[in-house]
C-alpha cells in the first residue's frame, strides 16, 4: 500500500506502508497531516484515516485543516465549499486553482498553482532537446564513423559496411535518447528544455514517473508524431494540454512559474 502527505502546500509520496509507520512515529505526519492512498474518496487528516487511533492524537474539536495549506485553523476562520475546508488567507488561492481546472493531489488532476503546459511552451521545449540530441547523435556519428574508416569496413563503398554503421549509428543515438529521458525525468521531473521552459511531466495524480513510463512515453511520442505531429497538436485544444503519448502514458506537464 502506498501512501502520500501533506507537508504544508507540498505533497509528498509515495511511500510504503513501514515507511508511513515510520514518519508516523518520528512526528513528521501528525493528527492534521493530510494524507490519501488508493481507495480514498480525497484526502484526509490523518486521525480521521486511523479512526482517533492511538498513533493519533485528538483532533482539536472546532477546528479543520485547510485544503490548500494543510494546516488546522478554527471554523470560524474558514469558509466550506463543496466540504471542504478552506482558511480566509488561502481562499483566493483555492479559487484560482479551480479556475485553472486544478484539483488536489491524488484526486484525478495534477497538483499546481500555474496550470498546464500550453502548445508553444511544450514547442519551445522540444525544440531544445532536439537541438541538445542532434549534437549528441553528431558526435556518435562521427565516433561511430570514424571507427568503420579506421577498421577498413567502408573500403571501396562496401554497402554492407555502410549500412552497418547506419544501424548502429541509429541504435545508438535511440539509446541515448531514451538515457536522456530516464536521467533528467528521474532526476528533476523534466528534461533540460522543459526545464528552461519552466515545466514538469508527472502523473495525473502528481507522483513521479517510473523508468519503465519514461521509456515507455518516449517511444510514444512516435505516435503523436504521425502523421504530420497531429499527436502533439491535439494539445493546442485540450483542456489538459495532453498529446498523444501524454494519454497513452497518463501524464500532464504543469507549469512551475
Amino acid at each position: 500500500m502506498q501512501w502520500y502527505y501533506a507537508v504544508g502546500d507540498q505533497r509528498q509520496g509515495p511511500v510504503e506502508q513501514a515507511e508511513f509507520e515510520r514518519l508516523v512515529s518520528s512526528g513528521t505526519i501528525k493528527s492534521d497531516t493530510l494524507v490519501w492512498r488508493q481507495g480514498m474518496a480525497e484526502w484526509q487528516a490523518y486521525s480521521a484515516v486511523v479512526g482517533g487511533g492511538t498513533t493519533a492524537t485528538a483532533v482539536e474539536e472546532g477546528t479543520e485543516v485547510c485544503a490548500v495549506s494543510g494546516k488546522r485553523y478554527p471554523r470560524r476562520d474558514m469558509i466550506n465549499y463543496e466540504g471542504k475546508w478552506i482558511s480566509a488567507e488561502h481562499r483566493d488561492e483555492y479559487f484560482q486553482r479551480m479556475r485553472e481546472g486544478l484539483g488536489q493531489p491524488g484526486m484525478g488532476t495534477v497538483p499546481g498553482p500555474f496550470g498546464y503546459g500550453g502548445f508553444w511552451r511544450r514547442f519551445v521545449a522540444r525544440v531544445v532537446d532536439s537541438l541538445i540530441l542532434a549534437v549528441g547523435g553528431m558526435l556518435i556519428g562521427a565516433l561511430v564513423g570514424g571507427i568503420f574508416a579506421v577498421s577498413g569496413n567502408l573500403r571501396g563503398g562496401n554497402t554492407a559496411g555502410i549500412i552497418l554503421m547506419q544501424v548502429i549509428t541509429q541504435l545508438l543515438a535511440v539509446a541515448m535518447g531514451v538515457s536522456y529521458e530516464v536521467f533528467f525525468v528521474r532526476k528533476s521531473d523534466a528534461t533540460p528544455g522543459k526545464m528552461a521552459m519552466g515545466l514538469k511531466i508527472l502523473r495525473t495524480d502528481g507522483s513521479k514517473l517510473s523508468v519503465g513510463r519514461i521509456i515507455g512515453r518516449y517511444f510514444a511520442t512516435i505516435i503523436s508524431g504521425l502523421p504530420l505531429a497531429i499527436g502533439y497538436i491535439v494539445a493546442a485544444f485540450d483542456d489538459q494540454k495532453r498529446t498523444f503519448h501524454d494519454r497513452i502514458v497518463d501524464t500532464r506537464v504543469i507549469k512551475t512559474r
